[in-house]
């Protein structure tokens, strides 16, 4: 599953999910979260992009740099670092900054981090694993979205029509109602590609996501090019057709067809 555009759009629309992450209580993560603006920052002259960056509104708040990371890859603390010193040079902020690294799960982490180990020890790199954040009961939306992620085809459905039912009973605010359905309907666009938009709709007991700005923008994509992009990427990083279609979860006939097409293009 592509998981960077989930992960971007889960802390844009709620942005106390990162801080619930961070270990921080239900209220005082909302109130942190309204001190802080959510972005994807480009960095110019250089081809990188980080996940996003929680900008402070107060001076003696941190910056948060986000990286995911549902794949191998050796120098992700290296990247991330070159992101943040990239940042550092070219805006000076005030602040302070903590790297912040979303494993999918602990055997993605790199096994050999002696390099970084002081920045782990003083807190200015923090890693987590999706696999091992415990599941709370009655856990806020934001969190409880982010625990959808995980899930198997299988369960997903039933999770995401029920978190469908507890946005419309919870959030008053129609504008913040819209964007978590939305975010919960894009969860399993992505996740189950080879369902139809009708099955969709069946599965979360929705009117029509044909309106949702989310499938529209999908569709208009087109899920197939979204992963053809994806798959070019990964590529590029020496990753085996094999790990390609483990990471992307599709078939390895397609990983090859794609592979094949940019070779002969």
């Amino acid at each position: 599953m592509i998981t960077d555009p989930l992960f971007y759009r889960l802390f844009e629309t709620s942005p106390d999910t990162f801080f619930l992450l961070l270990g921080i209580p239900d209220d005082a993560a909302k109130a942190m979260a309204a001190r802080y603006e959510f972005l994807a920052v480009e960095f110019k002259e250089t081809s990188h992009r980080t996940d996003g960056v929680f900008l402070p509104k107060e001076v003696e708040l941190p910056l948060y740099f986000v990286e995911v990371q549902f794949y191998n890859r050796p120098n992700i603390f290296a990247d991330l670092l070159a992101k943040v010193f990239t940042y550092l040079k070219q805006h000076d902020p005030a602040q302070e900054f903590c790297g912040v690294v979303l494993f999918a799960s602990r055997s993605l982490e790199p096994p050999e981090a002696v390099s970084y180990r002081p920045l782990f020890e003083a807190g200015l790199i923090r890693r987590f694993y999706l696999e091992e954040i415990p599941e709370l009961a009655n856990a806020p939306l934001g969190l409880s979205i982010l625990y959808l992620i995980r899930r198997t085809e299988t369960e997903a459905p039933t999770i995401a029509r029920d978190l469908v039912a507890r946005v419309k009973r919870e959030i008053a605010d129609a504008a913040q109602r819209d964007d978590l359905i939305e975010l919960i309907e894009t969860v399993i666009i992505y996740k189950l590609m080879r369902f139809s938009r009708e099955e969709i709709q069946t599965m979360l007991e929705v009117k029509d996501i044909r309106h949702s700005r989310v499938y529209q923008e999908a569709m208009e994509e087109g899920a197939r090019n979204a992963t053809e992009r994806y798959i070019g990427k990964l590529a590029a990083k020496k990753m085996s057709a094999e790990e390609i279609a483990a990471t992307l979860e599709v078939e390895i006939e397609f990983v090859r067809e794609v592979l094949k097409s940019r070779t002969q293009g």
